[in-house]
């Protein structure tokens, strides 16, 4: 009977000591996971910042944003009074 009580006594200290080996394993694991987890919620917060950025300066300078019209409207204006000017020029020796 005192040999069934010492192994008891043995496995119930054997279960305790992987119990809290395994306890430590999980918590090194969630550990883990959490960092990965904030490394990714930094990488998405910076992707996320670069794609509204190109965004904005897309709408802000691309082909259809106001500054190229404008662009194209002070382009064709130049032009025209280039133009005239140069027309006006060539009337006076008329």
């Amino acid at each position: 009977m005192s040999q069934n009580r010492d192994r008891i006594a043995l496995l119930v200290r054997q279960g305790e000591s992987e119990r809290e080996d395994l306890a430590m394993a999980v918590a090194d694991g969630r550990e883990e996971i959490e960092r990965r987890r904030a490394q990714w919620k930094a990488a998405s917060m910076i992707a996320t910042s670069i794609a509204v950025a190109a965004s904005v300066a897309y709408r802000l300078f691309g082909k259809a944003s106001l500054a190229a019209r404008l662009s194209r409207i002070a382009t064709a204006a130049s032009l025209v009074i280039g133009l005239a000017r140069g027309l006006r020029k060539i009337r006076r020796f008329w």
